[in-house]
């Protein structure tokens, strides 16, 4: 007999910390405490029910608006002047001014012990080449210098390199410390390919030309791993990302800041085979009539049980229901507990375990 339960006592919940639209990949909580990626979570006020990849907190400010919240060398900043990885005209072009120096950089001050990693998107504009830094000290810095043309690490000191393609001639590079230090300065230096000082920085000395440049987008500074990108803007952001959205037979649709979402630790994503359902408990919130929708794993809406105010209802089927694509609950509005009892169901066919 397998049971599938949810319950005010055991779930997660918290509010969506900014305003999510259809399309996004990613959703804005206010605390990601407990939360997991094995298990689906629900916006109730649209009952859509989502599944993600990863979570993060987003430590930099303004990780997509380089030319407000970033400190800025010798050099200027074009503001949305290309397609980002995500489709958006809002990538921004960093372009070294026409001096011989090695300050042709644009950095973030940020108050972060330990071994942080620090990831951007680049992609070439005249410039083939990006140092990402994280200053310690003149022969201690952490850095890592990549080669944008073809997707390559070219140098490194003190730190980790990683470099993904992210499509349409982007890369998204990312770097980790060695040593858990006390870091303070997020150093981006788009270059022409000069050897980074490792005794000063691990900066580049060049020469720009005020035209050419390197395309930067999507700076995130994160604990422990790379996971997925989070934009911010004046303050940090946590949330879910790489976000799969509408699942289990729901739609993807537009929430408000300060929505409930909640994860429900028994949800039940797991049951995903063949099953008989023999019966299920279910009670109202309090808070008016609930409805309990169920479907099947390939989204197909089976029925509704719909609770009377403040009542608890337990239902028997004799012989059972069966679920040949496993069950879901796509929606639990005014529910406060459910309980399910399935068993597993076996024919030629279909196959799955008690």
């Amino acid at each position: 007999m397998t049971q599938a339960t949810r319950s005010n006592l055991m779930s997660v919940a918290t509010t969506l910390a900014a305003n999510i639209d259809a399309t996004q990949d990613y959703i804005p909580v206010a605390s990601t405490a407990n939360f997991s990626t094995s298990v689906v979570a629900e916006v109730e006020s649209t009952n859509e029910v989502v599944s993600f990849d990863s979570i993060t907190t987003n430590i930099l400010l303004y990780s997509q608006t380089f030319g407000t919240g970033w400190t800025l060398g010798a050099g200027s900043v074009d503001t949305n002047s290309a397609v980002a990885p995500d489709g958006t005209t809002t990538a921004d072009k960093w372009i070294p001014d026409t001096s011989t120096v090695r300050n042709h950089y644009l950095y973030q001050s940020v108050t972060s012990a330990g071994s942080r990693v620090l990831s951007i998107y680049a992609k070439p504009d005249g410039f083939n080449f990006i140092n990402v830094v994280q200053q310690i000290g003149a022969g201690a810095s952490a850095g890592v210098q990549f080669n944008l043309s073809n997707g390559t690490i070219t140098t490194s000191a003190n730190a980790t390199g990683t470099i993904t393609d992210a499509g349409n001639g982007w890369y998204r590079c990312s770097i980790v410390p060695t040593a858990a230090t006390a870091n303070t300065i997020m150093l981006l230096q788009p270059n022409d390919g000069g050897t980074p000082d490792t005794s000063y920085y691990f900066l580049s000395t060049f020469t720009g030309d005020g035209t050419k440049g390197v395309l930067i987008w999507g700076a995130q500074l994160e604990e422990t791993s790379l996971t997925g990108y989070l934009p911010t803007v004046a303050s940090s952001l946590s949330g879910l990302t790489i976000v799969t959205r509408g699942v289990n037979g729901t739609t993807a649709a537009s929430a408000t800041s300060g929505d409930d979402i909640q994860q429900l630790p028994y949800a039940l994503l797991n049951v995903d085979m063949p099953v008989r359902l023999q019966g299920l408990s279910v009670s109202s919130d309090g808070t008016g009539a609930g409805r309990l929708t169920l479907c099947d794993k390939v989204g197909t809406h089976l029925c509704d049980v719909d609770i009377p105010n403040t009542k608890i209802f337990d239902l028997t089927f004799d012989g059972g229901i069966l679920f040949p694509n496993g069950i879901y609950v796509a929606n639990s509005d005014n529910i406060t507990a459910y309980t399910l009892y399935t068993s597993g169901y076996n024919t030629p066919n279909l196959t799955a375990g008690g």
